[in-house]
C-alpha cells in the first residue's frame, strides 16, 4: 500500500511542479514581474534567504484558516484552502527558489544541506521509479491523462461549432 502511495505521489507531484513551473514562467513574463525578478536574482545570499523564507512565513495563515475551517465543521472549504494554499505556495516558492538558488547556495549550511537533500531525494525517487506499482501507477495515470485531454479537446470541438 505504501508503494502505491508513493507511486502515486511521485507521479502526482512531477506532474504539478512541471504545470507550475510552467505557470510561473507565465507570470514572469509580464512586465511587472520582469523587473521584479531581476532584483530578485541580484539579492546577495542573507536578502535572499529572506526572500525565500518570508512567503514560506506568509502562507501559516491560510494553513491556520484551513484548520479553523475543517474544525467549525466545513471540512470541503478547508480542503480547498489548504489545496489552493499549497499550490500557490508550491508556485511561488519554486519560482524565488529559481530565482535565488545561486545566492542561496553561497550559505554554507544551505548547501550542505541541500545537497544532502537532493542526494536522499534522487535515492528515493530512483527507489521508487523502480518499482513495479510505480510504472503501473504511472501507464494508468498516462492513459488517464489521455483520456482527459480527448474529453477536452472534444468538448472544445463542440462549443466551437
Amino acid at each position: 500500500m505504501l508503494a502505491v502511495v508513493a507511486a502515486v505521489w511521485l507521479f502526482l507531484e512531477e506532474w504539478v511542479w512541471d504545470g507550475l513551473v510552467a505557470l510561473t514562467k507565465w507570470i514572469a513574463r509580464l512586465p511587472v514581474f520582469r523587473g521584479l525578478e531581476a532584483r530578485i536574482q541580484r539579492l546577495g545570499p542573507k536578502a535572499a534567504m529572506a526572500a525565500f523564507v518570508v512567503p514560506w512565513l506568509l502562507m501559516l495563515p491560510v494553513k491556520v484558516l484551513g484548520l479553523w475551517l475543517f474544525g467549525s465543521g466545513r471540512f470541503w472549504a478547508g480542503v480547498v484552502v489548504f489545496v489552493v494554499g499549497k499550490l500557490v505556495g508550491t508556485a511561488v516558492l519554486a519560482r524565488l527558489f529559481t530565482l535565488t538558488r545561486p545566492a542561496l547556495l553561497q550559505i554554507g549550511w544551505f548547501r550542505r544541506l541541500y545537497d544532502w537533500f537532493t542526494r536522499l531525494r534522487d535515492r528515493v525517487y530512483a527507489y521508487v521509479r523502480s518499482l513495479r506499482t510505480y510504472q503501473a501507477v504511472r501507464r494508468w495515470l498516462g492513459a488517464l491523462r489521455t483520456r482527459v485531454r480527448a474529453w477536452w479537446r472534444r468538448l472544445r470541438g463542440r462549443t466551437a461549432a
